[in-house]
Order: structure tokens, then C-alpha cells, then sequence
């Protein structure tokens, strides 16, 4: 059962409205089958897919033209102008931390990225991790299609009806489970 969070904002940048998203599940599918399955999803307008391994794939806000490497070239094109003006007057040299601010959009920037993992375990069934920040859209099709991904056969020491496990196996946790810090 996916664990969702209330924590609803709105990003300083879009006016979007998204939810801390939690989920983890075993499944009979493949990690292909699973990713494939995410990234089919009706994304909203906002966010899209930036980034796909073997085993993850990455939602976030779409890309947009300013990142670092424009940062760091207007930045760097600061410092040549500040040094070649200090060569008239070395007072100017005081401007050379203003070389910073193509920076500072980059320090600011809310990134509300979404993490999806789909690893094939030993047994042969695939763990599905999902974590971050999701518009409340895309949280209630994430729901949708994780719920009716197909579950795992039962471990070999069960039998069809469920009856338990194997004698001298312990029937439940051996100690409790440590709260979390979501909890």
C-alpha cells in the first residue's frame, strides 16, 4: 500500500501543487516492464522525464535553458571582464565577488524530483521504490498503476492458503520495528 504524505506546497517557481510521494512493493514484473509502465504515464505539463537508467528513472520540473554550464560560462566571462577593467583602475577589483550572481538562480532553484527504482531481487520478483516530490496528478496515476502491478508468487515456505511458515521458522518480527523519522 503506498504510503503518501499530506505535505502539500506550492513551489516558489511553478504553481504547481505537489505531494510528498512514498511507495514500495514486490512484483512479478520485470524492471523493464515496470519502468516502461512509469514512464507511459500521462505526465502533466510541468514535469517529464529527465533521466533513465537501467533500474531508475528520474521525474522532474522540465529541463530549462539556464543551468550550470551557463552559469559557469557567464560567471567565468565576470571574472575576465572584472580582471581586464582592473588592469585601468585596481579599485574595480572589488567587483570581482559580483562574479557569483549567474550562481544564485542555481542556489534557489526548488527541485521537486521524483525517484523511481525497479530492482530484480534474487528470488526473481523485482522490489519497486518510489520517493520524492510528485504533482498531485501524477501521485494519483503513480497509485493507479503501482496497485495494479501483479504481486509475487508466495514465498516456497507457504502453501496456496497462506497457512504460515515452516516449522522452526519464527511466525512473526523477532523484535519490534524502530520508529522512522516519518513517523
Amino acid at each position: 500500500m503506498p504510503a503518501i504524505g499530506h505535505d502539500t506546497h506550492r513551489t516558489p517557481m511553478s504553481t504547481a501543487q505537489t505531494t510528498q510521494y512514498q511507495f514500495a512493493t514486490l512484483t512479478s514484473s520485470s524492471p523493464e516492464a515496470v519502468l516502461d509502465g512509469v514512464a507511459g504515464i500521462e505526465l502533466p505539463e510541468s514535469v517529464s522525464i529527465t533521466e533513465r537508467g537501467g533500474t531508475y528513472l528520474v521525474i522532474g520540473p522540465r529541463p530549462s535553458g539556464y543551468d550550470a554550464r551557463l552559469a559557469v560560462a557567464l560567471s567565468t566571462l565576470l571574472v575576465l571582464t572584472v580582471l581586464i577593467l582592473s588592469a585601468f583602475s585596481v579599485v574595480l577589483i572589488a567587483f570581482l565577488p559580483a562574479a557569483a550572481a549567474p550562481l544564485v538562480p542555481l542556489l534557489l532553484r526548488d527541485s521537486n524530483d521524483l525517484g523511481v527504482g525497479a530492482v530484480p531481487e534474487e528470488d526473481g520478483t523485482t522490489r519497486v521504490t518510489v520517493h520524492g516530490q510528485a504533482p498531485t496528478t501524477l501521485t494519483a496515476a503513480l497509485d493507479l498503476f503501482l496497485s495494479r502491478l501483479p504481486e509475487p508468487p508466495p514465498p516456497p515456505g507457504l502453501d496456496g492458503n497462506g497457512a504460515g511458515p515452516p516449522a522452526g521458522v519464527a511466525a512473526g518480527p523477532v523484535r519490534a520495528p524502530e520508529p522512522t523519522a516519518a513517523e
